[in-house]
């Protein structure tokens, strides 16, 4: 096989140092998109769109509105170059490379040790998608037909889910295949409907059910 493709992973970001060079809605995207995840967010730009602006004065970031420096990305995990310089953006990507961090150039995927992809978000599910930076348009179009396939509903279901499941664990009087027999039909789908259709007290009611049958 001569074609490699990215390895898919979803990484634990919390306290994670992230830094995003550049301050338009290109890099607003991606800093709303690490808040989202717990990580710690410095931005370097010199004219940061207002937004971003805002989210420094609230403490949610770190801004440095100048020009960008090779010490800014000291213990960076992730750097995203997002200015519209081509030629900024490689020499920065190559800075942030030797330093150790992994880097995502916009628009320039020969450069980029990772790619963002599109994801569809409900509630604690993701789904990310990406055409390994052949066609990212196209990954979006996927997304947004997926985004339509998994309601809000989903969502809160898994939420619900996540709650039973950490119950399911902590029983101490149940078999252990009968945790897993709860499990799986918590993963069906006429218990998804069951969710949309009567709520979550009848979930609750009818793994109660499962465990004491």
């Amino acid at each position: 096989m001569n074609d490699h493709y990215p390895y898919p992973v979803f990484i634990n970001m919390i306290n994670r140092l992230c830094v995003v060079i550049g301050g338009g809605k290109v890099a607003l995207r991606k800093i709303n998109d690490l808040l989202e995840t717990g990580a710690k967010v410095t931005v370097v730009a010199e004219t940061p769109d207002p937004i971003i602006e805002d989210l420094a004065q609230k403490g949610n970031i770190r801004l440095f509105k100048r020009l960008f420096k090779p010490e800014d990305i000291d213990n960076a995990f992730l750097v995203f170059t997002a200015t519209n310089n081509d030629s900024v953006n490689a020499e920065i990507a190559g800075i942030a490379k030797k330093r150790g961090a992994f880097v995502n150039v916009v628009d320039n995927p020969q450069l980029c040790d990772f790619f963002s992809g599109a994801v569809v978000k409900k509630g604690p599910l993701r789904i990310a998608i990406s055409t390994s930076g052949r066609n990212p348009g196209i990954a979006s179009e996927i997304r947004r037909e997926l985004d339509e396939l998994y309601s809000e509903s989903f969502g809160d279901f898994l939420q619900t889910v996540g709650e039973m499941r950490q119950y399911l664990l902590s029983l101490d009087d149940i078999t252990k295949d009968e945790k897993n027999n709860a499990l799986k039909w918590l993963s069906k789908k006429e218990t998804l409907n069951l969710f949309i259709n009567s709520g979550k007290e009848k979930v609750w009611e009818g793994l109660k059910r499962i465990i004491s049958s």
